[in-house]
C-alpha cells in the first residue's frame, strides 16, 4: 500500500495515527510471511533481540498468554505480551509487565512503519500491529516476550519468530474459509508454529487433531508435553487448582480467572514455564502463585456489578460457548434454585468467512436464558446482520435490535438488581459494553 507523503511526527496526534492505522482493518485477512520478513528486515530484525514463547489454538490462547506473562512478571522478568484483539484500546495489545504502551510510543511506532510503507512495503492490519510489537519490545529491552497468534499458525504474522516454547491450547472448527474445512486441516495450520527441536506444550486431546500435532513434533524432533500425560491440573471450584508437572507440584493455587477451562489454561501456562526452567529461567512456586493470583484478562468470564449483575465473555465459537455454559452452570450470583434460567442474554457475532453456524452457537446456551436480545457488534469484522438472523431458524422468540447501545439499554432496563445479564458472542461487543458499563460505575467483582 502506498500513501501520500508523511507529515512530520510532531504534526500528528494520537487520534490521527489511529485513524491512519484503522484504514488497514478493511483490507481483510492476509495470511503469509513474506510481508513480515520484508518489514522486519527493514527494521534490522528486532524480533531476534529477545527470547519468546508463541501460543496458538482455537480457544484459550489469549488466557494462556496472559497467565504465562503474569507468572514471568512475578518471577522478576521484564516480560512483553502481545495479544489480540483488544477490548477498548489498541494499547492493550502491547504490554511490558502490567504497563501498556503509551499513546506517544504507539503513535511514533505507527508513523515509523508508515514511512516504510511509503517505500513500497505492504501490510495487513494484523501484520502492522505485529510489527509494532516486535519493534517496541526490542526497544524496551524485554527479557522475554509472549506472542499470541492471530489466525491459525503456519502463515500467521507472529510465526516469524523461533520461540523457546510453543503452546497449542486446543483445536476445533473455526475460520474454515481460511484454515480448512476439517479438524485435521485446521490442526495442520496450528501445528505450523512447531519448530525444529523447540519444546511443545499442548492441551489437544481429541483425534484426529492430536495425531497431527504429535506427527509434526516427531517430524521436527520437537519434544512434546501433553496435558493429562506429562502434566496435569485439578480444579477444586472457586478458581482454586492443584498443578503437578515435571518439576513443579503446587497445591491450592488461587486463579484470578473464572471457569474450569481457565484451570486448564493455567495448567498449560505453568507447563510452559516449566520448559523455561529447563532452559535456565528461574520460576519459583511463589512466582507461579503470585502470577496466577494476579493475572488480569478482562472480558473473559468477567463479572461486573451495578444495577444488575453482568457476565462478560468473549466466547465466539462452539468450543468457547461450551466453556461459557459450564461457567454459567457454576455461578452462584443468581438466587433461586439451580434450574432457574438466567435473566437476559445480549448476543452478537461476526462471520468474516461466511461459514459460521451462528444459529448452532446460539442454541448452545439459549435455553439458559429467559430473554435473548440479538444485536450487531461494533468494530471492523463482518457482522451477522439482523437480516440474516431473520432468515435463519432462530431457536425461539428473541428481540432484534441493530444498535448495540440501544440493545444494551433494553437489556439493562429489563434486569433487576438480582438478575444476571450475560454479554457474549463477540469480543468487540464485549469490549464496547464493558467500556460503557464502566462509565456507568459498574464495578468488577
Amino acid at each position: 500500500m502506498k500513501n501520500g507523503k508523511a507529515m512530520p511526527l510532531h504534526k500528528h496526534n494520537f487520534k490521527a495515527a489511529l485513524t491512519y492505522l484503522d484504514k488497514f482493518q478493511f483490507h481483510g485477512f492476509r495470511l503469509g510471511l513474506e510481508r513480515m520478513i520484508s518489514i522486519l528486515n527493514a527494521f534490522g530484525n528486532p524480533e531476534k533481540n529477545y527470547p519468546c514463547l508463541q501460543v496458538a489454538g482455537t480457544n484459550g490462547k489469549g488466557s494462556v498468554s496472559a497467565i504465562i506473562a503474569s507468572i514471568l512478571h512475578a518471577a522478576g522478568y521484564r516480560t512483553g505480551l502481545y495479544t489480540s484483539p483488544h477490548l477498548s484500546s489498541l494499547r492493550e495489545r502491547f504490554k511490558i509487565g502490567n504497563t501498556m504502551i503509551s499513546e506517544e510510543e504507539l503513535k511514533e511506532q505507527i508513523w515509523r512503519i508508515r514511512d516504510f510503507l511509503e517505500r513500497g512495503y505492504e501490510l495487513s492490519y494484523f501484520e502492522f500491529t505485529t510489527a509494532i510489537a516486535m519493534v517496541w519490545f526490542a526497544e524496551q529491552g524485554a527479557d522475554l516476550v509472549i506472542f499470541e497468534t492471530g489466525l491459525g499458525g503456519r502463515l500467521d504474522a507472529t510465526n516469524i519468530v523461533t520461540p523457546l516454547v510453543s503452546v497449542i491450547t486446543n483445536i476445533s472448527l473455526e475460520h474454515q474459509a481460511f484454515l480448512g474445512s476439517s479438524i485435521s486441516e485446521i490442526a495442520r495450520e496450528k501445528a505450523g508454529i512447531i519448530k525444529k527441536g523447540v519444546p511443545v506444550i499442548t492441551g489437544v486431546g481429541e483425534q484426529p487433531a492430536l495425531s497431527v500435532i504429535l506427527d509434526r513434533c516427531l517430524e521436527l524432533n520437537a519434544p512434546v508435553w501433553e496435558l493429562g500425560l506429562d502434566f496435569d491440573v485439578k480444579e477444586h471450584g472457586n478458581s482454586r487448582i492443584d498443578y503437578k508437572g515435571k518439576f513443579l507440584k503446587i497445591n491450592g493455587l488461587d486463579l484470578a480467572l473464572k471457569g474450569t477451562h481457565q484451570a486448564t489454561n493455567a495448567g498449560l501456562a505453568i507447563a510452559a514455564c516449566e520448559r523455561l526452567i529447563e532452559q535456565g529461567f528461574r520460576v519459583t512456586d511463589t512466582a507461579v502463585r503470585n502470577g496466577c493470583r494476579s493475572v488480569y484478562w478482562p472480558g473473559r468470564g468477567e463479572l461486573l456489578r451495578g444495577s444488575c449483575g453482568v457476565l462478560l465473555d468473549g466466547a465466539h465459537n462452539l468450543g468457547g460457548l461450551r466453556s461459557l455454559k459450564a461457567l454459567l452452570g457454576r455461578l452462584d450470583t443468581v438466587p433461586g434454585d439451580k434450574d432457574r434460567c438466567f435473566h437476559t442474554l445480549l448476543w452478537a457475532c461476526s462471520d468474516e468467512g461466511g461459514d459460521k453456524d451462528f444459529v448452532a452457537m446460539l442454541r448452545q446456551i439459549a435455553s439458559l436464558f429467559g430473554q435473548i436480545i440479538i444485536t450487531e457488534p461494533p468494530g471492523p469484522r463482518v457482522p451477522v446482520t439482523l437480516e440474516r438472523w431473520r432468515r435463519s431458524d432462530i431457536p425461539r422468540d428473541v428481540t432484534l435490535e441493530q444498535n448495540w447501545q440501544k440493545a444494551l439499554n433494553k437489556a439493562l432496563s429489563n434486569c433487576g438488581k438480582e438478575d444476571l445479564l450475560c454479554v457474549a458472542g463477540s469480543l468487540y461487543l464485549v469490549g464496547a459494553v464493558r467500556e460503557e458499563l464502566m462509565e456507568r460505575e459498574f464495578v468488577c467483582i
